[in-house]
Parts: C-alpha cells; structure tokens; sequence
C-alpha cells in the first residue's frame, strides 16, 4: 500500500453498480424543453384546447379530431445554446429536424362517429446540446474536505480503496468512487481512532484553492405519438395516444482544483456517461365545445416507463509532489492517473405524470386566444429496484431523496394568432416553466445525493419562453409556418455538493457559480393538406 499499511484484510461484501442514478439524473431525464411545430411553438406552445397542429395533439390527443382532412408536416430547428458563467460563454449551434408527423382523415359517414383520425409525431422534447466553463473559482471548501468527509461517514478501512492490491478492484466493490480516487490520488489521508474503534479521514491539506470545471452534454429525449381520435356529437372530442419515447445522453465533465505549492501542483477529475434507452407511456385527452367561440380541454399524460443503460468511466490525475515528500521525504510518488475502467449498468426509471388544462377562444375566424395550465408531480419520479435486488438499499435511498427533495411544480403556456389576412397570420406568445425543487433544496440548503463520482450539476431555475412568428398558406394544401423561440433561465452549478452536519450548519460549502443559459431557435415548418 502507498501510504497506509497492514489494517485489515480487504473483503468484497458485494458489488454494487449503482453510480450513475440518482435524484439529479431523475430531474434531468423528466424535465421537457418546449416543443412542437413553428405554429405550435410561436404560440407559447399554448395548443392543448386548439388541436388541429401537431404541437395540440402532442400535448392533448383530442387535438386530432380537429382534423378535416390528411396532412403531412415536418419541421426543421436551427438552435443556439448560449452557456455563461462570469464572463465565459459557451456557444453551441445545432441544426436538426425537431418534428414529423402525419395525419390520416377517414370518414365514416355516421351521425354517432363522423370519422376516425390516425396520426403518428415525432417530437423531440428535449436537447441536451449545451457547454459550460467556469474558471478561477474561489470556493470556501475543497473537494477534498468532501471526500474525506463521505470516506469518515462510511468508516471504510483503507484497505478497500487500495488499487496495490493484487486480484481486488475497489471499483468493483460497495465503497464510493471518490473515496478510491480520492485516496489513490494521495488527496484524502487515512487515520484510525482508537477511542471511537473507527476510521477517519482527512484532506491533503486545508490550503486556499482555487478551481475550474468544464462540461460537454449531448443527446436529446425524443417522443415518437401513436395517435387515434374522433368527435361523438360535434361537441366532444375525444384521443388516445401510445407514446414511445427514445433516450440519449452523453456527459464529458472535468472538475479541477489548483494548489499553491509547487508547480502545476493539484489535481483533475474527470468523469464520462453515456445514458441510452427506451420507454412507453401513454396520454389521454378530451376537448369540448360548448359553442363555436369556446373550446376547453383536459389531458393526463401518464408517467414513461423506461429501461436504461448507463455506461461509464472516471479517472483522477494528481501532481501533489511537494505535499506527499513534506510529509514523507522516503516517499517514492510520483504525479500520476487514476482510472476506473468502463462499467455498464441496466435499470429502470419512471418519469413523473402530468395534467394539462387548456382553454382557448376563437373570434370570427380571425382571432385565437389560448392558455394551457400543466401541472407535473415530479416528486413522484421513481428508480425500479434490480430483479436480483443488489441495488435495493441503494434504490430505496434514491427514491426517498426524490420525494423529499422534488415536488409538483407548474408551466404556463398563453398564445394568440392574427389572421391579417386569408393567407397570412401573425403570432406571438409566451411560456414559464416552474422549478421543480422543493424550496430548501433548490437553494442548496439540503444535501444533494450524486452518483458516483460525478460531482458537478446544476440545480435548474424557472425557463422563460418569449416567442412570435408567421404563418403564410399557399394554397388550400400547402403552407409554411416560422417562429422564432428565445429561452432563458439562470441556473446554480455546483461543483460539488453542499454537506451539513447533524445541527444543520453547514461543513462543506462548494460555493455554486451562477449558469445564465439563454437559446434562441428558429423553425421553420412545412405542411401539406390532401
């Protein structure tokens, strides 16, 4: 062993693989961008009561009764994700195909059912397209005070986090990632107590640092709509729709810290992910008219059951010379790096459910005001525990901290529509989207439960859409729609989490940075009516 020798014999209690769950990546993989056509979306994506639009049968599947005719649409997005923290910015521009979809009109020719409308929409609901940069951080803690903080509360016995051991691999074992790289990058050191008969740790040292981090995300969260509806009197509409959502998500992350002592002493931690899978789920809608200017509509859109693979991988580069020779002049460290190995993990997730309550109005054909009121119970998101039940203990805590820390939050969507003319229309809207942390936990005064050793997040604020545009018809068959989406929210980015002690005061500030994210998106839609 490097630096701690002959404690106890290092035994493997059992192998858990749980470390790329946790409440953080239940609220990333929940949270919705707004979406759907130019119309749609120029409108605040206020179509829930409207239908006749993708964007309305996406969010209310009633929507696709409205239809009087077949159509077929498809929409392109020209995207620029601005990330910036301080002074640094971070742009990133993406051109991709946000939605297709097609409707099918078939009338039945009975008073009872008119007719029934198939569809099928591809939505993509969310983009994970985004960097971040922050540097010369001045935090009151170190990430070292966390990992000897998490490394005491479990009282591991050094001898599990040795990688000099021969036939074991910690990484494989119970014990936290950071606890290993931690202690095999000589930043934690180990000491026993003889009065409590129990291990503690403590950092390198408690010199000032100063840090840097730096994230790469992509992937998008992607909806594929199966769609059937119909009207029962001429009044009520009524849809169904089988959802099939599709995951990707990929994360590159490095966490720095800058010591004062020697040159480019201290150390880098960076950590990779890969999230993919699928899920199903399904929504259900009705919209009413009680008279020709009205039209109000309810949609329950059940929570998706997924299955997940998470593949990932971490490792610590330290050069922390002058620090281990002061303590240990016959010390024989060199700088050096730290991996992990590539680990593969299979799970299951269900994101929260959600209603929708919409209600629009329609003046003289000329005139569309609308409203949707979206209320989601993400303390309601939920980990599966493994068939085997390996991961229960760690399942259960999970869940828990999702109950605890989330809650049901709102979204406002308001829109109108202009027709200056036959042909052409104007549009504009707007569109708040709720946080949806407890209040406590949002304002970094409860601890946050990672995953493994990935440190770094974001606890996301309220999302602000100011959007507009136009829509000009050709002909009876083919029209164009174009709408401009500006989006803007300020985030916290920790580098680490917070830790209190049992009285609640706090013992590891990470001391967050302030994320301004602001997008601004272009779509441009082209429809065709047969």
């Amino acid at each position: 062993m490097k630096r701690f020798i002959g404690l106890l014999v290092f035994v493997l209690t059992f192998v858990s693989y749980l470390f790329a769950q946790g409440e953080v990546e239940a609220g990333r993989m929940s949270r919705n961008d707004l979406y759907g056509t130019a119309r749609g979306m120029s409108m605040g994506g206020a179509f829930g009561a409207l239908g006749g639009d993708l964007t309305g049968v996406a969010i209310n599947p009633a929507g696709i009764a409205v239809y009087q005719s077949s159509e077929v649409v498809g929409t392109a997005d020209l995207s620029q994700e601005s990330s910036k923290v301080d002074d640094i910015s971070r742009d990133k521009t993406s051109f991709k195909m946000d939605n297709l979809g097609f409707v099918g009109y078939f009338p039945l020719r009975s008073d009872a059912i008119p007719f029934i409308n198939f569809g099928f929409t591809y939505n993509k609901v969310k983009s994970f397209n985004k960097k971040i940069s922050a540097y010369n951080g001045d935090p009151a803690s170190s990430l070292m005070d966390y990992m000897a903080e998490i490394s005491t509360h479990e009282n591991i016995n050094p001898a599990k986090l040795d990688l000099d051991i021969e036939g074991k691999n910690p990484f494989k074992s119970e014990v936290p990632w950071l606890s290993i790289l931690g202690f095999n990058s000589y930043l934690i050191d180990p000491h026993w107590d003889e009065d409590k008969e129990r291990f503690y740790y403590t950092p390198l040292h408690y010199e000032a640092v100063t840090n840097s981090l730096a994230l790469v995300e992509k992937g998008s969260v992607n909806n594929y709509d199966f769609t059937i509806g119909t009207t029962l009197g001429k009044v009520v509409n009524v849809g169904i729709t089988l959802s099939v959502t599709d995951i990707y998500y990929r994360l590159s992350s490095r966490y720095s810290e800058e010591f004062e002592r020697g040159e480019n002493a201290g150390f880098d931690l960076r950590n990779y992910l890969t999230t993919e899978g699928a899920g199903v789920g399904a929504k259900i809608g009705v919209i009413v008219r009680p008279m020709h200017e009205l039209r109000i509509g309810l949609a329950y859109h059940t929570p998706v059951w997924c299955s997940l693979t998470d593949t990932y991988s971490a490792e610590m580069e330290d050069n922390v010379t002058e620090y281990v020779i002061e303590d240990d002049p016959e010390s024989e460290y060199e700088p050096g790096k730290t991996s992990s190995g590539v680990y593969a993990h299979d799970y299951r997730f269900r994101t929260p459910g959600k209603w929708v309550m919409s209600i629009a109005g329609v003046f003289e054909n000329k005139f569309i005001a609308s409203l949707d009121y979206e209320i989601t119970n993400y303390h309601k998101m939920k980990f599966k525990e493994d068939a085997d039940g390996i991961n229960a203990k760690s399942i259960y805590e999970n869940n828990k901290y999702i109950s605890e820390d989330y809650k049901s939050t709102s979204t406002l969507r308001v829109g109108w529509e202009y027709r200056f003319t036959p042909r052409l229309s104007g549009r504009w809207g707007y569109a708040w989207q709720h946080y949806p942390y407890d209040d406590l936990y949002r304002t970094g005064k409860k601890e946050t439960a990672i995953a493994g050793s990935t440190t770094i997040y974001r606890i996301e604020g309220d999302a602000f859409y100011f959007t507009g545009g136009l829509g000009y018809r050709f002909s009876r068959n083919f029209y164009l729609d174009l709408a401009i989406v500006y989006r803007t929210q300020e985030d916290d980015l920790y580098p680490y989490p917070n830790m209190f002690d049992d009285n609640g005061k706090k013992i590891i500030d990470s001391s967050p940075y302030t994320l301004k994210n602001n997008n601004t998106k272009g779509l441009l839609t082209l429809g065709y009516k047969f």
